[in-house]
């Protein structure tokens, strides 16, 4: 019955947000019918709800990369991360609407419809997993998988209000999923609460996560001037302020644009008219990035995390706003924008760390059960998630 009624709400949601531009309808069968038709499986995620970022595969379905050049043949092959979860009893409802080539911050899309945001219809719902973020907003899904190189997980989580986890390189495999810089790339599960993302990571990844009843002994650096920090310490924290080292950024940005222009050496610049303006202006500024330069930067990166690693040495977790100024709003020049939003997702990206986006609070750790037992102690005592500023 409780998988029955999922479905159900599924598809009226499905049906209430059909003008969101919400999901990529791509292939032989409406989302709806194929929703009707799974058969339950049983296991720990029975009857649950999910969406995947159409930079994922899943076997008969079209796998866009939210392109014009892509999704015209179905996916032979489904990617082991949905693989998992559907053998623990979840659902797919169809693939997430995203920006472009997963390179940018609003999931506005000029080849699928710009994504729309649920819950604040003057934002963009922030990229480039805002269909996933927008799915969970809208009730359409349970949970979701997206992917993040510099916050794109992040960034759509603080957008729409809902939860997202960035794992750690190697936590979630990434075969079956298009890539963009892969030494940054990573697969993650979105939901719209600390408690439902922590279940589906413990499928995600085979291991349990024990909840913290209080975070007392911990060490927490807090990003200067992050007022909402305050209650952790009310959770038995000892808190101290830390600067963030956004020195990082250019050799991550360099390495960045550097793998994305050779993972499309094969379609650009030779299929360019199919790409939107923003991603070929991001391509055409890559260009230039040779080995030298790429080198240079790889050299500089090992030194910043070496450096912020030594001043950061005892504590157990870092907590910071996830985005770095205001949400992108609706119809903005996201070239102009995305550089202050995404400032501080990039520089935890770059320095290779876990984080978990709750809203606008985003905690950094070690580890996954590190982040996750935080969030289910600030969750537990029924704290709101942080809305977009």
């Amino acid at each position: 019955m409780e998988r029955a009624a999922a479905i159900a709400n599924s598809a009226e949601a499905i049906r209430r947000h059909r003008d969101d531009n919400i999901l990529i309808e791509a292939g032989r069968t409406p989302v709806i019918d194929r929703l009707a038709g799974r058969q339950p499986r049983g296991g720990p995620l029975d009857g649950w709800t999910f969406v995947a970022k159409d930079m994922i595969d899943v076997a008969g379905l079209p796998t866009t990369r939210g392109s014009a050049l892509y999704g015209t043949q179905e996916a032979l092959t489904t990617a082991p991360c949905v693989e998992v979860l559907e053998r623990a009893g979840a659902l797919l409802v169809g693939k997430a609407n995203m920006h472009e080539f997963a390179w940018g911050i609003t999931s506005e899309n000029p080849h699928w419809g710009d994504v729309r945001n649920p819950r604040h219809p003057h934002l963009a719902p922030g990229g480039s997993s805002g269909g996933t973020a927008a799915a969970l907003a809208a009730g359409i899904a349970r949970f979701g998988l997206g992917t993040d190189t510099g916050g794109s997980i992040r960034i759509p989580a603080s957008c729409c209000g809902v939860v997202g986890l960035r794992p750690s390189a190697g936590a979630v495999p990434s075969a079956g999923v298009a890539p963009l810089a892969p030494m940054f790339d990573r697969v993650g599960p979105m939901a719209t609460s600390v408690a439902d993302l922590t279940r589906v990571w413990e499928v995600l990844s085979g291991t349990p996560v024990d909840p913290a009843d209080s975070l007392a002994g911990w060490a927490i650096g807090v990003a200067h001037g992050f007022a909402p920090a305050a209650s952790f310490a009310d959770l038995g924290a000892e808190l101290h302020e830390i600067a963030l080292p956004y020195d990082i950024l250019a050799p991550y940005w360099t390495i960045v644009g550097a793998q994305a222009r050779r993972t499309h050496e094969a379609t650009y610049p030779r299929n360019a008219a199919h790409y939107s303006e923003g991603v070929r202006r991001k391509l055409d500024d890559a260009g230039q990035i040779g080995h030298a330069e790429y080198a240079a930067a790889a050299a500089e990166l090992a030194a910043a995390r070496t450096r912020f690693a030594a001043l950061t040495s005892g504590l157990d977790l870092l907590i910071m706003p996830t985005l770095g100024g205001p949400a992108p709003r609706v119809g903005c020049d996201e070239a102009a924008v995305r550089g202050e939003v995404g400032r501080i997702t990039s520089v935890v990206s770059a320095l290779g760390l876990p984080a978990l986006a709750i809203g606008d609070l985003q905690l950094v750790g070690s580890d996954e059960p590190a982040v996750l037992r935080a969030g289910l102690a600030w969750e537990a005592r029924g704290e709101a998630i942080p809305q977009p500023r």
